[in-house]
């Protein structure tokens, strides 16, 4: 049986946290732990100091390997609803010649599909989905636009019928024509990003809570810097911003406005 030292779980954490931002503690070890011990073991590693220094060498296969290994992508389509409506009202309310909309962490592509059928389905055609994240398995499974029937729980009957085709019993294939409005990226918001040019409104909920404050400064510093002035920040309804910066003004449930 594997067994993982201190200065090795030390190794690990430290990693997660200075390449991704991943602040990992101690309660959560007893769940990640195991975890990361079967990976080992299906990798064929030798034992936790192999793992250890793979990840220090800047192992690029082990480091997306990592990812997949910390990451939880818990997700489901139409999920914290409100936002999508509250999204399609402000576009009403402003109309601009194009919207960018960046979902910077959008996982299997759940969040990002949802918000497309919804600005379809309201009439809006002008617009354009950066949906990114820092692990490539998820996104991977978000180019294969294949989901199970448990993720379509929240979704509306007819909405199931204008999107999605069933296959292979409970699996279902989105709309190709969704996937016209999306470009899918590997981004990490711990490093320099910066888009040919400002996005209108920017996802990023359920993401916060795995970052301390320091990784949740500088997480909000490059999202706010590929923003327009007046542009949207969504985070989690279960998500608060301790220290909100000062250009960005709270203006509902969980969004945020860059003021300047």
């Amino acid at each position: 049986m594997l067994h993982i030292t201190d200065r090795q779980i030390d190794t690990i954490l430290n990693i997660a946290y200075r390449k991704y931002g991943l602040y990992i503690s101690s309660a959560k070890l007893p769940r990640l732990l195991p975890k990361i011990e079967h990976w080992i073991a299906v990798e064929g590693y030798s034992g936790p100091e192999e793992l250890c220094s793979r990840l220090a060498s800047g192992d690029r296969l082990c480091l997306e390997k990592f990812v997949a290994c910390i990451t939880t992508c818990h997700t489901f389509f139409f999920r914290e609803p409100d936002h999508f409506r509250e999204l399609v009202a402000d576009m009403h309310k402003s109309p601009r010649l194009h919207y960018t909309i960046w979902c910077a962490a959008c996982s299997t592509g759940e969040e990002p599909y949802s918000i497309a059928m919804t600005l379809l389905d309201g009439g809006i055609r002008n617009f354009h989905i950066i949906a990114s994240d820092l692990n490539r398995k998820v996104l991977t499974e978000f180019n294969s636009g294949r989901y199970h029937e448990s993720k379509l729980a929240q979704t509306p009957p007819e909405t199931r019928r204008r999107y999605f085709t069933p296959v292979n019993g409970d699996f279902f294939i989105i709309s190709p024509l969704l996937r016209n409005y999306i470009s899918i990226k590997n981004i990490n918001l711990m490093d320099i990003v910066h888009f040919p040019e400002p996005v209108d409104y920017v996802f990023c909920r359920n993401v916060f809570i795995y970052f301390n404050e320091e990784s949740r400064s500088q997480a909000i510093s490059t999202i706010t810097s590929n923003m327009r002035i007046g542009g949207s920040l969504f985070i989690g309804h279960a998500e608060v911003l301790l220290s909100q910066p000062d250009n960005l003004k709270k203006t509902g449930s969980s969004i945020y406005r860059r003021t300047y």
